[in-house]
């Protein structure tokens, strides 16, 4: 299993996609992406964060990493603000890492209702108890509970326990970008069934009515089959 080793600000990955040049080399990034990290002390440290936006948000689109191709989050971060694009960064992180979506439902059981607080240590102690690898986990706990912190969902109140917030609200047109994302990148199909979108990736967001943004959407982006027992999206 993959581990995620590095808490993400969405300020990072939004400065970096801005930055990039289709058709450039990724490696002539390396020196400017250390002012966009500066925070970071550490060469490694900058280098570890580096490796994962460009993995998931570059070399992820692509078969081949000599020079950096198109891809929809370079196109979307080139006309979009940082606040339409945040919850798109976390859902790309979320298909991404299985250790992500695995510690999505650890926080959906362990949160309390009453004071919307949760625990690290009792997070990472369920999952060593399914995972049993000791040392990853406890990275993948911590680091991705403060990025959730980062993407303004959780709020640390002492250092092994938080409060969620709030929840990122999707609007129809992010919803769309969100439709497209699942079907490219965890589907990887050209056909979508919105009785069937894995509710994990769903849980830091507001509910969304995705049958609203298929009808809105319909014969510009996909085909929208709806009857008794169908509820499709074919992607253009």
């Amino acid at each position: 299993m993959i581990g995620f080793d590095r808490p993400l600000k969405p300020e990072w990955i939004y400065e970096t996609l801005k930055m990039v040049k289709v058709g450039d080399k990724p490696s002539i990034y390396n020196e400017p992406f250390e002012n966009i990290v500066k925070e970071l002390v550490g060469k490694e440290g900058k280098r570890k964060v580096r490796t994962i936006i460009f993995r998931s948000f570059i070399y992820s689109f692509q078969e081949k990493r000599m020079v950096i191709e198109k891809n929809i989050f370079i196109e979307w971060t080139q006309k979009q603000t940082l606040d339409y694009m945040r919850p798109l960064f976390l859902a790309k992180l979320l298909i991404d890492y299985e250790i992500t979506r695995f510690i999505t439902k650890k926080i959906e059981l362990s949160l309390n209702h009453h004071t919307n607080q949760l625990s690290s240590a009792i997070i990472t102690q369920k999952m060593i108890q399914e995972y049993g690898d000791r040392e990853v986990v406890r990275h993948s706990v911590n680091d991705f509970l403060s990025t959730l912190v980062h993407f303004k969902i959780l709020e640390r109140i002492k250092p092994r326990e938080f409060r969620f917030k709030k929840k990122l609200s999707l609007n129809n047109e992010q919803a769309k970008d969100f439709l497209l994302l699942f079907a490219q990148s965890y589907l990887k199909s050209g056909v979508v069934d919105l009785s069937k979108i894995d509710t994990t990736l769903l849980y830091f967001f507001e509910k969304v009515d995705f049958k609203i943004v298929a009808q809105e959407y319909h014969g510009k982006y996909w085909e929208y089959i709806r009857d008794v027992n169908r509820n499709l999206l074919l992607i253009r």
